[in-house]
């Protein structure tokens, strides 16, 4: 799997022309005795710019695709335009799938991506791969699914009578409780003549030891044949975050191992870890929360908000005064050990060094610095690569422009902020590229309304317009 210019796991950082952001992955498979290969792409809808002219409500993308063989001829292409609403595609974004046969070989597919609304937001993408003779037997790749339903339709989604909608990502965090896959076993001649049947193990290992996961570990018995395809899924509600690896193995009536196929996930799992019944039972005994100071603990607590999980967060903002100081030193030690099992004490003195450092920065009169959405957005992501600080432009508020080029899994986000009330030091998030984050169309409307209660969007035509400002653009897409 690639996230192009993103993805922590398994990309390389690609070159950065725009803000367009997506999702790539490639899978190999068989059809008798021809290889395809299917290639997923996701872009991010808010990647993709809005046009100028306000009265356009879509957003389309031109996406060309082409595979070279070693000779470097294409033997392959694809390019087609994709077009929907704008809110539809900032909520959903857009995936693709495409298909290709191919013989025997080594081959180099190139993905160029640009935004029609304006051409230089463009992405590429590079990679090789090979095809080769199977194994007696072989399995094809894993594909990582986000939902699949029996279906008779034929499409490009539908394989061995189901439709799939393939997850282009190899991360699951809180939102995901099921990790469901599919894969293809293909069996030779001899191997069905001598083995009419085989088993199959599924398992979860941690990355780690190697070990299994728990009671994540399945044997099934399967009838051979030359295509026997696998289609299952794990319930990932217990499932701790950590680094894992999903092992299928094939073994014959010896037990002997005939082929093994993995695949390298990594979860994040926050929901289950904090509810207030099972923090009775964690023991805090010569650990760093038994020796917090008792006048402190509400701040201790109310600071560890811009990590929190949704469910942390509502028994900060609810139960604080309804808990007895042993159940908050229980929760803040078990919120340090569920993300830092090795050295929670270590991390918890960090990050509480970062809270300090946000309330000098950030903090006012009213407000500690990690309640700020600058001091929220530090110590969640950590400081940015780059600020761009314009206190004086004409026609906008004050506002700031923070460039982070990682964050996790992601590449060259950007936020901007702005400060509405003038004297204050309490700037506001204004809108951000990264998703999950508050993300604001007219944001450029926003800042520069302070000479222009009516917020005349027309007026922002001309980008190159004085009166606008017009920094505040170019600073957003080249920090």
């Amino acid at each position: 799997m690639k996230l192009i210019g993103t993805f922590l796991l398994t990309c390389q950082l690609l070159t950065f022309h725009g803000q367009l952001e997506a999702l790539f992955d490639i899978k190999k498979f068989r059809q008798g005795e021809q290889h395809f290969v299917e290639t997923y792409l996701y872009i991010f809808g808010p990647s993709l710019l809005q046009d100028r002219d306000t009265n356009v409500k879509s957003k389309k993308v031109e996406i060309l695709l082409f595979i070279e063989n070693e000779q470097k001829e294409i033997v392959d292409y694809k390019k087609h335009v994709i077009e929907g609403e704008i809110d539809h595609i900032n909520k959903n974004g857009i995936l693709d799938l495409q298909r290709f046969f191919l013989v025997d070989g080594d081959y180099h597919l190139s993905l160029r991506l640009v935004d029609q609304n304006d051409t230089t937001n463009i992405e590429e993408h590079q990679q090789t791969f090979s095809l080769s003779k199977p194994n007696s037997v072989e399995f094809s790749d894993v594909e990582l699914l986000d939902k699949y339903w029996k279906s008779d339709s034929v499409s490009k989604l539908n394989k061995s009578g189901f439709e799939m909608i393939p997850l282009v990502t190899t991360y699951l965090g809180p939102e995901f409780n099921r990790l469901s896959y599919y894969t293809e076993i293909y069996f030779d001649e001899e191997i069905v003549r001598d083995n009419p049947s085989v088993i199959l193990t599924q398992s979860i290992l941690v990355e780690e030891n190697r070990k299994i996961a728990g009671q994540y570990n399945k044997l099934k018995k399967i009838s051979t044949s030359s295509v026997v395809p696998v289609l299952n899924s794990f319930d990932l509600s217990n499932l701790p975050t950590g680094n894992y690896v999903l092992k299928l193995s094939v073994m014959d009536k010896n037990q002997q191992v005939l082929n093994t196929k993995e695949l390298s996930f990594q979860r994040t799992n926050l929901n289950n870890s904090m509810k207030l019944n099972r923090l009775n039972s964690v023991s805090i005994a010569n650990t760093f929360a038994s020796i917090l100071p008792h006048d402190s603990l509400d701040e201790y607590l109310k600071c560890l908000a811009p990590l929190a999980s949704n469910l942390e967060k509502n028994i900060i903002d609810n139960k604080i005064n309804d808990i007895d100081d042993t159940l908050k030193r229980q929760f803040i030690y078990s919120f340090w050990y569920n993300r830092f099992p090795n050295d929670p004490a270590y991390n918890w003195s960090k990050y509480k060094n970062e809270v300090n450092k946000t309330n000098q920065l950030f903090g006012t009169k009213v407000r500690k610095g990690y309640e700020t959405d600058r001091g929220r957005i530090y110590l969640k992501y950590g400081p940015p690569n780059t600020i761009t600080d314009r206190p004086n432009e004409p026609s906008a508020y004050p506002y700031q422009i923070w460039h982070y080029y990682k964050i996790g899994r992601f590449n060259n986000k950007r936020f901007i902020f702005y400060l509405p009330d003038l004297v204050s030091n309490d700037y506001v998030i204004l809108h951000s590229t990264l998703q999950g984050e508050y993300f604001n169309n007219n944001w450029k409307t926003d800042l520069h309304s302070r000479n222009t209660p009516e917020r005349n969007v027309d007026a922002l035509q001309n980008p190159n317009d004085n009166q606008w400002g017009s920094n505040s653009n170019l600073f957003f897409i080249n920090p």
